[in-house]
């Protein structure tokens, strides 16, 4: 009897899957291009992923979350072409750079369950068969004293099915359809950016 629970769990877990889909809130956007000038502002980056509601002191830091998304990170910052020198080290930091303070919020839509779907994957036990991830996400400026110059921020959003019935739509992963958003919400913050500190850049 045993025997027969554990091999229809593992039947179940096996047989398993899950498609997930970005709400598309923000949309791609084109960024300026910046290659005619030789001076562009040299930044430290400061980027952060809580679980929780935005700005709210009760929301947790999850490193891992954190680390997932951390390379598609330096590849949109390098791909964007706005920003001379870029690093993540604060020790790294020099004098007249910028500091730029990235968060991202993963918080449930109107006190539902959030799912956090790209590192909880599959699990029969915790997650439903659907569920949505709400990310705001907030990108502050500041000045080479490191007083703030603006804040900017979006939100978008994943929903997450489980069941064996989305095996044919495995290719929608929720680890690509969260990258897809991040990428997506960061370019749309340094677009917003790029517009309002074009001063900041010279061809001398």
């Amino acid at each position: 009897m045993q025997f027969g629970k554990i091999l229809a769990l593992g039947l179940v877990l096996a047989l398993g899957g899950c498609a997930s889909f970005t709400k598309d809130e923000v949309a791609p956007v084109t960024l300026p291009s910046m290659a005619s000038y030789a001076n562009k502002p040299n930044v430290y980056v400061d980027f952060d992923f809580y679980q929780g509601e935005p700005k709210s002191a009760s929301a947790v830091e999850m490193p891992q979350a954190r680390d997932m998304l951390k390379p598609q990170l330096q590849t949109v910052l390098k791909d964007s072409g706005l920003f001379g020198r870029v690093t993540f080290d604060k020790f790294e930091k020099q004098p007249g750079d910028y500091s730029l303070r990235l968060k991202m919020y993963n918080h449930p839509p109107n006190g539902g369950q959030m799912v956090l779907a790209f590192i909880s994957g599959l699990s029969m036990t915790i997650i439903p068969a659907y569920a949505t991830d709400q990310y705001t996400m907030s990108l502050e400026t500041l000045d080479q004293q490191g007083q703030p110059l603006s804040t900017a921020s979006n939100h978008d959003a994943v929903g997450t099915w489980m069941g064996i019935w989305f095996l044919p739509l495995a290719f929608n992963t929720p680890k690509a359809a969260v990258t897809d958003t991040f990428t997506r919400q960061v370019n749309a913050l340094l677009k917003e950016w790029a517009d309002s500190n074009r001063p900041k850049y010279s061809g001398i």
